[in-house]
């Protein structure tokens, strides 16, 4: 062989190693910005104001709520503020009660009721960030009826209400 013949020869391996043996060749890129910045995620938080009050049959309970001994008739009444802490486009919540460990008592039932600037609160207005900062006040009423027989099943029972609790859940939009 001679020797452009060999040359011409290295030069076309070159080319095809240059050229990955598929004949491709490297791919270009290019980028824009865009016109933005940092976000940050909201908030929901619920805060107590107080230590709230029970009242058992409309007369405050002074002593400990865990010296009160309930009986078929009673109503059992917590009442308290909370500050709502509430950011974030869109964001919607609701007002709840969730907890209480033990045995129930048999017939007992409980409610609340959650008032916002004097207003009741329901899930159709729902708490946003209109909300933040204000105070919402809480009633949690255990009511424990006087039944049409004798039921001896509730005797001795405990409800541990320190599990109580009053919550702010974020809702769908």
């Amino acid at each position: 062989m001679n020797k452009s013949t060999k040359g011409a020869i290295a030069a076309s391996a070159a080319a095809a190693l240059l050229l990955g043996g598929a004949g491709s060749l490297a791919y270009w890129n290019a980028e824009g910005d865009i016109a933005g910045g940092s976000i940050t995620s909201g908030e929901l938080k619920l805060t107590a104001k107080d230590s709230g009050t029970w009242k058992l049959n409309g007369t405050d309970v002074t002593s400990s709520i865990s010296s009160v001994k309930v009986v078929p008739g009673d109503t059992l009444v917590y009442t308290g503020s909370y500050t709502i802490g509430a950011s974030g486009n869109n964001l919607k919540g609701s007002l709840g009660v969730t907890g209480g460990t033990g045995t129930a008592f048999s017939g007992s039932t409980l409610t609340s009721t959650f008032k916002l600037d004097g207003t009741t609160v329901t899930g159709a207005t729902p708490i946003t960030s209109a909300q933040n900062g204000k105070d919402v006040a809480a009633e949690i009423k255990l009511d424990f009826p006087f039944g049409s027989t004798a039921d001896n099943t509730s005797q001795n029972k405990t409800v541990n209400l320190s599990a109580v609790k009053v919550t702010l859940t974020q809702t769908a939009q």
